[in-house]
Order: C-alpha cells, then structure tokens, then sequence
C-alpha cells in the first residue's frame, strides 16, 4: 500500500509540475504569443493614402523583432517597404501590389484604395491572429479634369480643408489614349521661391508628383489648388472613352505636415 500510495503522489507531483510549466493548463503560457492590437499610422484612413501598419504583440522571453508577422488586407495594397513616397512614388510603390505581406519587420506599409469603401487588415504570429474592419474616408486630395481643344485634358489635384500640409506625393495614373505633357506645381503650398517641385512625365501609364515647402517654414492650412497636369491625347476620344471609363485616376497620395509626420484628418 505505501507502495501504491507512494507511486500515486509521485504522479501526482509530476503532473502538477507539468501543469506549472505549461502555465497552470487554464489556457496560455508565459511563452505564448499574443497580437494585442492592429495599429495605424495616420489613424484616419482617406481613400488613396499610404498607412503604416504595426502590431502589439506580446511575446514573453523571444523576440518580437526575429517573429515573422503574416499581414493580409482584403482591399487596396501591402508593401513590406516603404513606398519611396518622401519624393516620387516610383517604382517601390508601383510594385506594391500584393494582398498579402510577411516579414519580421516591425511595420508594413498599405496602400488603401482610391475607391474608398472599408477593408479588413489582418495579422498572424506564431498562430495567433488579429483582425480589424476599418472604413476608408474620402480623400483630402481630390481631383478634377477639364477638356480642351484637340482633346486636350487638364487635371486640376486640389487639397481640401487640410491643417499644417507641408509635403504632398501623389501619383496620377492615366489611359493609354493619352500622353502626359507637362506638370506644373499649384500656388497652395508657396510661390516658385518657397517650393520644390518634382515630377516624371515619362512613365508607362502614371505621373508621379511631389511638392514641398523649404527650410523651416510652417505648413498651410486651408484649401487649394497643389498641381496641374497636362495630357495630350494619342487616339480617338471615342476610342478612349470606350476602353478607359475613368482614364485619369488619383490613386495614392502621401500628405506630410511641417514635422514630416503623416497629416492627421479630420
């Protein structure tokens, strides 16, 4: 009987200290790991706009850095680089273009779609996944295009009701009827003196803007007209309108205030 009894504690013992190691078996070790929160920078989500995706993760004795982080959005873009959108927008951003990302790196960059609407981002780590349904608000930076003669098309990108903007990247995609021309900056962000401007006309199918103010100036506020550019048309109208329902679309944009923050909307 002591025998027994004696082989029954010992099973006991072990039992117990297996249950301990594994954090008591109600569901959760010290070495589990846990996606506390999806986090987005700038936490309003416009149509167009390049947001930085990170996670909080919970992650007792690894870390968190060497984790590969699984992300997918069901809408709009992931890149697990930063699109090069300081200037251009090139080539970085116009290879963004998967739903799904994974990278041990602490953030990615998404893309959200012009067309506005809502999308759901998703996180998986080690097994734990997070998920978040965000609505995508109209877009600060509109666009509107005026026809001139021989089929000329001018697209006006205005800012409205915008606070602090000292930096604005954007790229215009266009149709294959047409041809950009010229790219000229707007008087909203500053004359000639209190500007720099860049922007290519010679890519296959966009136009990549940028314009920032200089030095230590503050950011403007209000509403206005940031840039023009001008298209010349390549074939018929008709056949343009048959093939391309929108030929000019404003499909990213990155608006940046007098801090080089991402600008906060309302």
């Amino acid at each position: 009987m002591r025998i027994a009894n004696w082989l029954g504690l010992t099973a006991l013992v072990l039992v117990a200290a297996t249950l301990d190691s594994c954090g008591g078996g109600g569901g959760g070790g010290n070495d589990e790991v846990r996606v506390t929160a999806i986090n987005l920078n700038p936490a309003a989500v416009t149509a167009g706009s390049i947001i930085t995706l990170t996670a909080s993760i919970s992650a007792p004795g690894q870390s968190v850095g060497s984790l590969v982080k699984n992300w997918n959005v069901s809408a709009g873009t992931l890149s697990a680089n930063a699109p090069d959108f300081s200037l251009l927008l090139r080539q970085t951003a116009r290879g963004a273009s998967a739903a799904s990302v994974s990278t041990t790196s602490d953030a990615v960059y998404w893309v959200a779609p012009a067309s506005g609407g809502s999308a759901t981002i998703s996180v998986q780590v080690a097994g734990d996944t997070e998920s978040i349904n965000v609505t995508i608000g109209a877009s600060p930076v509109t666009l509107s295009v005026t026809s001139g003669a021989g089929g000329k098309k001018t697209c006006t990108i205005s800012a409205n009701n915008v606070t602090d903007l000292y930096q604005a990247a954007f790229r215009l995609s266009y149709a294959s009827g047409y041809q950009p021309v010229e790219a000229t900056a707007g008087s909203f962000l500053g004359g000639a003196n209190d500007i720099l401007t860049l922007a290519l006309t010679n890519q296959n199918g966009f136009v990549p803007m940028a314009i920032t103010r200089k030095g230590n100036a503050a950011g403007v506020d209000g509403s206005g007209v940031l840039a023009t550019i001008t298209f010349n048309p390549v074939q018929a109208a008709a056949s343009v309108s048959q093939t391309a329902p929108r030929p000019f679309v404003l499909e990213i944009m990155d608006l940046r205030d007098s801090n080089d923050q991402p600008l906060s909307y309302e």
